[in-house]
């Protein structure tokens, strides 16, 4: 079993998935060794978490020594703190994968983890498991669809919005489909979840999207399905019985808490 007093993590980011995962590990073998916030967000974040370093640039950050770093602060965050921390040797855990629908992006961190010594570890998410479809990758995957609902009004401002009338949908309507590194880049902070099974898949331009959005709902629902060799697989998340604006724990936070855990655990699962 790995030395436990060697497993410090940090956060890049201390929002709604960074006190979680905070509050959540803090009786784990896992040590937060520090977190990385703007300087505006530094006292409320010493005052969450006293026992850690709280810092405000990645100098600091890296003075504490994390082993793997969670990214779950923003597309910039990851763009500008990714190659850097990969080439100080820590692992990376990124939650906005949005950014990597910028081709730039994507081929500046895809390079800096080749480089490395740190390497990137993508976790599942909002959509749960990655598992099988990155399993199927071994005997002939193909048509990979990911199927994101949303309840109408929290699409109002985005592009599904224009030309139409969200507010008077009677059922679900697909409102944007594409591949997944188009509907990425036009719906952000909406759709992280599809980067994840494209990366476990085809890739983002050869992964399909389709966003519905269904006056039904008050959370999102998420499915992915596909076709291989050993036979076809659809998984499928959601949708939470919470309500429209509420703000739900959901398999985000725990798909990164599985990643870590890992990292202690006689037997990785």
């Amino acid at each position: 079993m790995p030395d436990e007093a060697t497993l410090r993590y940090g956060l890049v980011g201390f929002g709604r998935i960074g006190r979680r995962l905070a509050e959540r590990l803090a009786e784990s073998p896992l040590i937060l060794a520090a977190v990385l916030v703007r300087p505006e967000d530094r006292a409320q974040a010493a005052t969450a978490v006293p026992r850690s370093v709280v810092a405000t640039d990645l100098d600091a950050f890296l003075a504490a020594r994390p082993k793997v770093a969670v990214e779950c602060a923003s597309r910039d965050a990851l763009a500008t703190y990714g190659p850097p921390l990969l080439a100080a040797g820590v692992d990376l855990l990124p939650l906005s994968l949005s950014a990597l629908a910028d081709t730039a992006t994507e081929a500046t961190l895809m390079g800096a983890a080749l480089d490395g010594p740190g390497r990137i570890e993508i976790p599942a998410g909002a959509m749960a498991s990655l598992d099988a479809l990155a399993a199927a990758r071994e005997d002939d995957l193909r048509a990979v669809t990911v199927r994101v609902a949303y309840p109408a009004a929290r699409l109002l401002g985005t592009p599904a919005a224009e030309g139409r009338d969200l507010a008077s949908l009677t059922g679900p309507t697909l409102v944007a489909s594409g591949s997944a590194r188009m509907l990425a880049a036009s719906f952000p902070r909406h759709l992280n979840s599809v980067v994840g099974p494209a990366l476990a898949g085809l890739g983002l331009d050869d992964t399909r999207v389709e966003l519905v959005a269904d006056p039904g709902l008050a959370q999102a629902t998420f499915a992915v399905e596909f076709q291989a060799g050993p036979g076809p697989i659809v998984l499928a998340v959601g949708p939470r019985d919470v309500p429209l604006g509420a703000d739900p724990v959901d398999y985000t936070t725990f798909s990164v808490m599985r990643l870590l855990r890992r990292r202690v655990s006689p037997m990785a699962i």
